[in-house]
């Protein structure tokens, strides 16, 4: 199957600045507001139609017990509109993470922008449809909104520190693909200083790649081989991603066994198109070392 990101006619996340805008929750305060308002004005109507004769307090308060059910109608209908919205939120969010799940990756683009062109309906839910929107960016190589998009939920939306560090480890990641090294290395160090550092695998990962692409095999080897059970623990399959950059390092080291092996492991955990996607530094090991036989795909 051809890769989405190369499909000039497949569709794209639109401009990140106009998404982060018009994806902001919609204050309730407004229509409460208003509510309220309505609600005093007909309590003053019923205290002062309690004071008049009667023939026009019976017509006074029977127009404000009428006003008075109305609002709670309003009201009951209001609070019925808002949770079917927020059902359905849910229900799309859902399907936006079915598709990355299938990869499926120009359907979730084009949910996510239909999704994030208007007000979300929870905060919650739009930091949820925000990070699915990292994910298709950095798939479709626009690493700077990417990481745009990260920092623009750190600086935004309380989370805990798991989910932080996680969010950190991606801005990372897109800031060392866009060749910002300057700014990845900040980010690093800050993520250095995360409660979740010395379990961190992805921290490990993320630190070798950032060797290797600076030219620091030996560092990479290193920091491999001492955090290689850490990331078998924590990144499951993807610890492939470390094996094919530990396979570049010792390429680079000229301890060609050792790539070889490496590169065997990788590719028998992830398929080599999806690693030269991410890690373009690994397409030089393509020729040079044999990689995993794929099985043969199953016929019809």
């Amino acid at each position: 199957m051809a890769d989405p990101t190369c499909e000039e006619d497949s569709p794209r996340p639109g401009d990140v600045a106009a998404l982060l805008e018009s994806s902001r929750v919609n204050s309730p305060a407004a229509g409460a507001g208003y509510m309220a308002g309505a609600m005093v004005i007909l309590v003053l109507a019923s205290l002062y139609a309690a004071s008049r004769p009667e023939p026009a307090w019976v017509m006074l308060r029977g127009a404000a017990a009428m006003g008075m059910l109305g609002l709670l109608l309003l009201m009951a209908h209001r609070t019925w509109l808002a949770t079917r919205g927020v059902r359905r939120e849910r229900e799309r969010l859902v399907a936006i993470e079915e598709l990355l799940q299938l990869r499926r990756w120009p359907e979730a683009a084009a949910m996510l922008d239909e999704t994030l062109s208007r007000p979300m309906r929870t905060p919650q839910g739009r930091a949820q449809a925000l990070i699915y929107l990292g994910s298709v960016l950095s798939r479709y190589h626009r690493f700077a909104d990417a990481a745009a998009v990260y920092e623009h939920l750190l600086e935004t939306e309380p989370m805990d520190e798991p989910s932080a560090h996680a969010l950190r480890l991606g801005r990372a990641m897109a800031m060392l693909r866009d060749d910002r090294l300057y700014d990845a290395d900040r980010a690093i160090s800050e993520l250095r200083r995360s409660p979740q550092v010395p379990q961190s695998g992805g921290l490990a990962l993320l630190e070798i790649y950032r060797d290797v692409k600076t030219g620091h095999p030996q560092e990479a080897v290193e920091l491999f081989e001492q955090k290689l059970a850490v990331m078998r623990q924590q990144l499951g399959v993807r610890v492939g991603d470390a094996h094919v950059l530990a396979a570049r390092a010792y390429d680079l080291l000229g301890r060609g066994d050792q790539a070889a092996s490496h590169y065997l492991d990788a590719t028998t955990l992830c398929p080599l198109e999806e690693l030269r996607r991410r890690y373009p530094e690994v397409a030089a090991l393509e020729g040079r070392y044999p990689p995993a036989a794929r099985p043969a795909e199953v016929q019809p």
